[in-house]
């Protein structure tokens, strides 16, 4: 078959005008049935393509928008992917996902593959430090929603959730349960930026505004995994072995807490209680269940979406950010 079968091609085959061939690719009726059945037969036997390039140029749409995550292991990132999935298809879009694993020049490379390739937008969550290039890529035209860090340039909007109230909604719950030895699995990489340890920041406010001090000890910095999770519990019960409750980053760092505190003869929630964050579908099958600071990934993915089909079709760019709100999910680990 000839790889450049044209959709004239089809209607000569079929006897009929290229524009039915053309509504019946794009599903949009005014045509029997019995030549809907002819010309699908034609489009098979020729082996006809929509030139989605072609239609772009005309359209100045492809009807495409990529999602560039940080690290595919995590699997909020999956979750994420799948409500981005979600509300792109319900839009008539499809997705491209890719990862940047924390790598500035990373990110670049695939922004500007997706810009290459006539994406109509790109949800991003931005690699630390990479303001500039995501001002920069922007303004050569691609739309660009930049999820949890607030980014101002023209082009770009926001979704964001508030990572500081989250972290406190976590430590008020502990310290109403009764705990008062409250510690903190932290992330390492936060140790880069001063300015941007929100979870950090509301865990110590939290303990500040129920009158309970902040003790050094008690926040432990590793890997945001699962390893890193029970290296931070071995070091924060080696520092204070009367600790009662731990609030970590995120869930894979609570899951490696619960890991290692069965592993130190330590019950859950009677000895130690644990809170993660993000909510990712695997708290439910724990035991004990995680109890975990949630974000709402399909109303994430709408957001998002809405704001990069709103800039991809010129409306003017958002000047304030979309705060989608979190919520705590109380389980068994509290």
């Amino acid at each position: 078959m000839p790889a450049n079968v044209t959709l004239d091609d089809v209607a000569r085959r079929v006897g009929v005008s290229a524009r039915t061939v053309s509504r019946v690719v794009n599903d949009q009726g005014g045509c029997t049935e019995a030549t809907r059945a002819r010309i699908l037969a034609a489009i098979d036997e020729l082996g006809y393509r929509p030139n989605m390039l072609a239609r772009g140029l005309i359209t100045r749409r492809s009807d495409t928008i990529g999602l560039i995550g940080v690290e595919m292991s995590d699997p909020f990132f999956t979750e994420v992917a799948e409500g981005v999935q979600r509300a792109a298809r319900d839009a008539g879009r499809t997705m491209f996902f890719a990862s940047t694993d924390h790598d500035s020049q990373r990110q670049w490379e695939i922004l500007q593959s997706l810009w290459s390739h006539g994406v109509d937008g790109v949800m991003l969550f931005p690699v630390r430090g990479t303001e500039r290039q995501v001002i920069d890529m922007a303004a050569r035209g691609l739309p660009i929603v930049s999820t949890d860090v607030q980014i101002v340039g023209r082009n770009v909007g926001t979704v964001t959730y508030d990572l500081f109230h989250g972290a406190a909604l976590a430590v008020e719950h502990l310290i109403a349960r009764g705990r008062r030895r409250v510690a903190m699995a932290g992330h390492d990489q936060s140790l880069l930026d001063p300015h941007r340890p929100r979870r950090e920041t509301g865990y110590r406010r939290a303990l500040d505004a129920a009158g309970q001090p902040f003790v050094a000890e008690r926040l432990a910095h590793a890997s945001n995994n699962v390893a890193g999770g029970r290296a931070a519990v071995r070091q924060l019960l080696t520092a204070d072995p009367m600790i009662d409750a731990i609030f970590a980053y995120n869930d894979l760092m609570a899951i490696g807490a619960l890991q290692q505190l069965s592993a130190m003869g330590r019950k859950v929630p009677d000895d130690v209680a644990v809170v993660g964050f993000d909510d990712i579908a695997m708290c439910e099958a724990l035991t004990p269940r995680l109890t975990s600071v949630s974000i709402d990934r399909d109303l994430l993915g709408r957001e998002a979406v809405r704001l990069l089909t709103e800039m991809s079709s010129g409306s003017p760019t958002p000047e304030a950010p979309v705060d989608i709100g979190l919520g705590l999910v109380i389980r068994d680990s509290s």
